[in-house]
């Protein structure tokens, strides 16, 4: 894969992160119309996070539908392993989250190896005739991996609030 062909899959990238930002914000709308406004939790999040803290935030998020995008064309290769490392970095670096930037950057190799492999078994299915138990386990290994990105996404988020709430009691504390 050349250089052209990585642009022009991270501009498709782009193009289906739009869409979905779209589509997520259209839904927010809609359950907040059907719903009152306080029974939608998802805003409060937010409070009390500094600038850093939701870039952190949206950086992981940014990170996770890259990921599954990847996923789901079954392509990875080392330009987009480095991309992801550094949408994990500088993730962590936002949001002082020094401790965990090993622990983060041992999962996206994890991930991105997760991949190309399934890629390379994708390949194999296909291309050596189609052979209907390795088709099961091929889509039960892409449902696995599925899961376990939302995993480690949640778990940074997590992660992220903890420390930002942390970070607020600290604070409070000096104060008094």
């Amino acid at each position: 894969m050349n250089l052209s062909d990585v642009l022009y899959n991270l501009v498709g990238f782009t193009a289906v992160a739009i869409i979905f930002l779209v589509i997520l914000t259209v839904t927010l709308n809609l359950l907040s119309k059907k719903f009152s406004v306080n029974k939608i939790k998802l805003y409060g999040i937010f409070l009390n996070m500094n600038n850093n803290t939701i870039l952190s935030f949206s950086l992981i998020s940014i990170n996770y539908l890259f990921l599954v995008w990847c996923l789901i064309n079954f392509q990875m290769n080392y330009i987009y392993l480095i991309f992801s490392l550094i949408l994990i970095i500088l993730s962590d670096i936002f949001a002082k989250n020094y401790k965990k930037i090993i622990l983060n950057v041992i999962s996206v190799f994890i991930e991105c190896a997760s991949i190309y492999i399934i890629g390379i078994l994708k390949d194999y299915i296909f291309s050596e005739g189609f052979n209907t138990l390795l088709f099961i386990v091929l889509v039960l290994v892409v449902i696995f991996i599925f899961l376990y990105f939302t995993y480690t996404m949640f778990r940074s988020l997590n992660s992220i609030v903890k420390l930002q709430k942390d970070l607020s009691l600290s604070k409070k504390r000096v104060k008094e």
